[in-house]
């Protein structure tokens, strides 16, 4: 696991009236131990309730079972591309429902996913490329241009309709927990940006605890507002999909403003979400409605400056 995912701080939003064992979720916590790697935790959950809400943002609208579907045609397609266990695919996709279909299509093939921020200066996603050497990069038609200098194939997903006439059933793919779950790089601000490889244990280890300390739910709705390129993108995605929770995700304007942000979590019943830290700082500053359905805001990557101020709910 990487450091820098395993650093966090968190929040819990309780009312004042809340007495001291409601407040103590140790007291009442279950602990998850999960056998089956994510692309069977997933195809779980979509076999067991299709038509609840998967993910929701950029105007989509996806149940599990829709979500099921598209990530089993684009795996299939992707396996018959040679992609395979340990076999690495670019993911150089925005934050977006998208991003998430083909990272959860990558693991339902048994290749390991690299998620590329597009926003990247080109030099810095040539030099991950070439180091990480993928057999395929997925990604936009405005964006292939930018990344298609080397031996991997490109895969405009929104230009390619092949997968399309691909099976919408899993394919029999034998994943085991040593393999390559997905490639994460740091930021490089320390010199040349290194590859971190996370195996299937390592990423069912970071779910079960994330799910375990903080008792999600089906019913729970989650935000995803990390760049796909920060190592948090990985918390704010999996733990919830396994769980048949749901992924919200606000639009950029949304993302960047403290009040718009608070608003929108308001509004959305949002229930467990994670900020980068100055934005977390900003937006505990401001003034919240008595009652929200926020029971987790979670912050990391940087040193908290500033805690919640007690009239926070």
């Amino acid at each position: 696991m990487s450091a820098s995912i395993a650093r966090h701080c968190s929040y819990e939003i309780h009312p004042p009236s809340k007495s001291e064992e409601e407040m103590s979720p140790a007291l009442t916590r279950q602990t998850v131990s999960l056998t089956r790697n994510v692309a069977e935790l997933v195809a779980a959950q979509a076999a067991a309730a299709p038509h609840a809400l998967a993910i929701a943002g950029n105007g989509t609208v996806m149940t599990y079972g829709e979500m099921d579907a598209r990530t089993n045609r684009l795996a299939n397609y992707l396996i018959t591309l040679g992609v395979g266990p340990d076999t690495i695919v670019g993911l150089c996709l925005d934050r977006s429902p998208l991003s998430i279909v083909c990272a959860l299509a990558v693991l339902k093939s048994g290749g390991a996913f690299l998620p590329l921020d597009p926003a990247c200066p080109v030099e810095r996603l040539l030099f991950m490329l070439n180091d990480a050497q993928p057999s395929v990069v997925i990604t936009l038609d405005a964006e292939a241009k930018n990344i298609s200098r080397g031996p991997w194939k490109v895969l405009s997903i929104d230009g390619d309709r092949t997968c399309e006439n691909y099976s919408a059933e899993a394919s029999a793919t034998t994943i085991s927990s040593e393999q390559l779950a997905y490639v994460i790089y740091t930021s490089g601000s320390t010199g040349q940006p290194k590859g971190v490889e996370i195996t299937h244990a390592g990423l069912l280890n970071l779910i079960a605890w994330h799910r375990t300390e903080f008792s999600v739910t089906p019913s729970d709705r989650a935000s995803h507002l990390a760049s796909v390129g920060f190592d948090a993108a990985v918390w704010e995605v999996w733990p919830y999909l396994t769980a048949g929770a749901s992924l919200h995700l606000p639009d950029e304007t949304t993302r960047v403003s403290p009040e718009q942000l608070r608003d929108w979590l308001v509004k959305e019943r949002i229930a467990i979400s994670f900020l980068p830290t100055a934005l977390a700082e900003r937006v505990m500053a401001l003034e919240w409605p008595r009652q929200t359905a926020l029971r987790f805001l979670l912050t990391g990557a940087d040193t908290l400056h500033r805690y919640p101020a007690s009239s926070l709910p």
